[in-house]
């Protein structure tokens, strides 16, 4: 029986993005910590390394989830994708589970769907949302300000009760910031300067970790460039992927595209702008010891209150500095050791002053790297898992579980019967009678007619 089962909707392998880095991170800490984990994915590429193996399923086929599932003691998932695993077993799970709040996903959606003229699909995606905090035990987060946001939302889910507020809140709610590896990186090897046609090995990199998605802002870095361009014509700007390296996991962004026509009407691919076909991980190191300057450009402002910069974390692992956009509790962290400079969004002549900054007059690597050890330290994976580990040391359902499952469970039956109307094309005035004759309904209707309405 392993100690923990961490079920995630990304690949684990050579090319993993934030959410498959985190999980593979935290079940590599937990599995050196002593514990037998199970990283469960739909895209399982490699094995694992002593007690954490790495197991695959099948979103179609439940069956396949819940052979692991049986082979676990306490479950582990980001709030969505334990959302789509409760709505596809059509039940809450039986074990104590900790949910992975460490970033706001709601946010994203909205950005990339454009969904704000449908208060339908909001109210769906609060509702989902609102079911996942529901089948929780333990919560963890990975910014302060993170913490304030998911109170306000435990307490709308009805989680902030005299049960639950009786206990210490440590023991219900944590921190586990995005973390790095407890090595730094190493090696020789060149990857970029002399080996990519068009760097010469004396020219400066500025590299873009990651790809470009719609919260994402590579205009302005675009057209901060023109300016650098004419005070250092021999930098480079190299993104490590355009888009995420696999459509069914995330779709192509359109800041992707406009970006890639902006770069061919100047004629700038190939010669200034260079792309890479996602980064392997394990190889990451290599890119990181040989660019000049990091960037990480946005523009949101709501979403970079909230975001978790896996990326801005590269450069601090590495001691690169950095040139980033304002507005993350990451951030201002890089800025006051020293490693980032902070630039207002879309502000193209800040952001070439702050590269420029950097190309004119930047500190070793070495004396980055000492500045930073104490931020370092603080943010080892080994370090950052501490919680979790102490969680699954005595891992136990929350006080008010029983209630809060039962709350979330006719939701997901409430969306399964849903979800078998639609797939049998039933008309909305069938589907409403249908819906009225639902056991769900019914008991919903019994406790409406309480406070003198109807629900349906």
């Amino acid at each position: 029986m392993a100690d923990l089962l961490i079920i995630t909707h990304e690949h684990i392998g050579s090319r993993m993005a934030g959410p498959g880095i985190r999980a593979w991170e935290i079940a590599k800490s937990l599995a050196r910590a002593g514990f037998e984990v199970l990283l469960a994915t739909p895209y399982p590429e490699i094995s694992g390394e002593g007690t954490l193996s790495v197991v695959g399923f099948m979103w179609e086929d439940p069956a396949s989830l819940e052979r692991w599932l049986r082979s676990a003691r306490a479950v582990m998932a980001t709030g969505p994708v334990l959302s789509r695993v409760v709505h596809r077993l059509r039940k809450p799970l039986e074990q104590p589970t900790i949910v992975d709040l460490y970033y706001v996903p709601e946010i994203e959606i909205v950005l990339l769907s454009s969904i704000s003229s449908s208060p339908f699909l909001i109210d769906l995606f609060v509702e989902e949302t609102l079911t996942y905090l529901r089948c929780g035990d333990f919560f963890v987060y990975a910014t302060e300000r993170q913490r304030d946001f998911w109170l306000g939302a435990l307490w709308m889910a009805g989680r902030l009760n005299e049960r639950t507020l009786a206990l210490d809140l440590e023991r219900w709610i944590a921190r586990v910031p995005m973390g790095i590896p407890d090595d730094p990186p190493r090696g020789e090897k060149r990857v970029l300067k002399g080996v990519i046609p068009g760097i010469r090995p004396e020219d400066k990199v500025v590299l873009w970790m990651g790809g470009i998605w719609e919260w994402t802002d590579p205009m302005t870095l675009g057209e901060a460039m023109e300016h650098v361009l004419r005070h250092h014509p021999e930098v480079r700007l190299v993104f490590g992927a355009v888009h995420h390296y696999d459509e069914r996991v995330v779709p192509p962004m359109s800041r992707a595209a406009q970006f890639l026509r902006w770069c061919q009407e100047r004629d700038w691919l190939g010669r200034y702008v260079f792309f890479l076909d996602w980064i392997p991980y394990e190889q990451r190191g290599l890119y990181l010891l040989e660019a000049d300057i990091g960037v990480s450009l946005h523009d949101h402002p709501l979403e970079s209150r909230y975001a978790v910069r896996a990326r801005s974390l590269d450069y601090l692992w590495a001691s690169l500095p950095c040139v980033l956009s304002a507005g993350d509790e990451l951030a201002d962290l890089l800025q006051a050791y020293g490693l980032a400079r902070l630039v207002p969004t879309r502000d193209p002549r800040a952001v070439a002053e702050a590269l420029l900054s950097w190309l004119e007059e930047s500190p070793s690597r070495e004396q980055l790297a000492r500045r930073t050890l104490p931020l370092r330290d603080q943010l080892r994976w080994s370090v950052v898992v501490r919680p979790v580990e102490a969680f699954l040391r005595d891992p136990q359902f929350a006080p008010d579980a029983s209630f809060a499952r039962g709350r979330a469970s006719y939701w997901i039956e409430l969306r399964a019967e849903n979800d078998r109307l639609r797939a049998e094309n039933i008309g909305l005035r069938e589907y409403l009678e249908a819906a009225r004759r639902g056991r769900i309904v019914r008991v919903l209707n019994r406790i409406y007619r309480i406070w003198g309405r109807s629900f349906l």
